[in-house]
């Protein structure tokens, strides 16, 4: 893993909060030459994409090991979700 990659993150409905969208093993859609383009990012996530307000950001390794609490999404059968950071 290089020291930053880009990464698909969410918003479920605008509920406040970003996360990382990962299957439920934690991986993440990443890429480390290129931010992701809104298209691919529709493609990805399917017709879902309306209520999740993707953005593709650039994360360092530190920064992806602080989203450790997981949110199933039931849109994806909870094959897939957010990873978010975990709040107190």
């Amino acid at each position: 893993m290089t020291e930053a990659a880009y990464f698909i993150t969410v918003d479920w409905c605008n509920k406040g909060g970003y996360g990382i969208f990962c299957d439920s093993t934690g991986k993440g859609y990443r890429r480390e030459d290129r931010p992701y383009t809104e298209l691919e990012m529709q493609t990805i996530l399917g017709p879902f994409w309306l209520i999740l307000g993707p953005r593709s950001e650039l994360l360092t390794e530190t920064q992806v090991a602080t989203y450790n609490q997981w949110t199933p999404l039931a849109e994806y059968s909870n094959a897939f979700g957010i990873a978010r950071q975990k709040q107190d």
